[in-house]
């Protein structure tokens, strides 16, 4: 497996991720999950997945996309098809919002770097144990062909 890493900001970042589902189902709903893939292939990026996020995704998929012609388990199986599934335990209770807890769970227990998101609650959590980043930024330091 390809190991690759950046210095971004004084720090060498690795190659270990987790992306929010609001990032996923902007993907997806522009039928440009194949930019995601690539970039992890690519970069070498391992980006976690897990039951929560699962389920989160298999819940918002067919809503997002019934008005766009895709089908939500092809999206699904594409976004399946590059993460790496994993079981987590509930043990983080400090984010902005709750029911992102799963999150930080994932990303700490599986010694990610960095959190990707579109959720503004997120992005301004300054006491987060795991730094924070929109889709802006993930696409500026891993950019990928169209």
């Amino acid at each position: 497996m390809l190991v690759w890493s950046a210095k971004i900001g004084g720090s060498v970042l690795k190659h270990q991720f987790v992306i929010d589902t609001s990032v996923y189902l902007s993907y997806a709903r522009f039928k440009k999950l194949y930019r995601l893939s690539y970039c992890v292939i690519d970069y070498g990026l391992q980006v976690f997945i897990d039951n929560i996020l699962l389920n989160e995704l298999k819940k918002n998929l067919p809503k997002m996309l019934y008005h766009f012609e895709f089908d939500s388990q092809v999206a699904m199986d594409e976004i399946l098809d590059f993460t790496t599934y994993v079981e987590t335990i509930p043990l983080f209770s400090n984010s902005p919002d709750p029911k992102d807890n799963f999150l930080f769970d994932l990303a700490l227990q599986t010694n990610s770097e960095v959190i990707i998101t579109k959720e503004t609650a997120l992005l301004n959590f300054i006491e987060s144990p795991i730094a924070i980043h929109d889709i802006k930024w993930f696409k500026e330091k891993f950019p990928v062909e169209l």
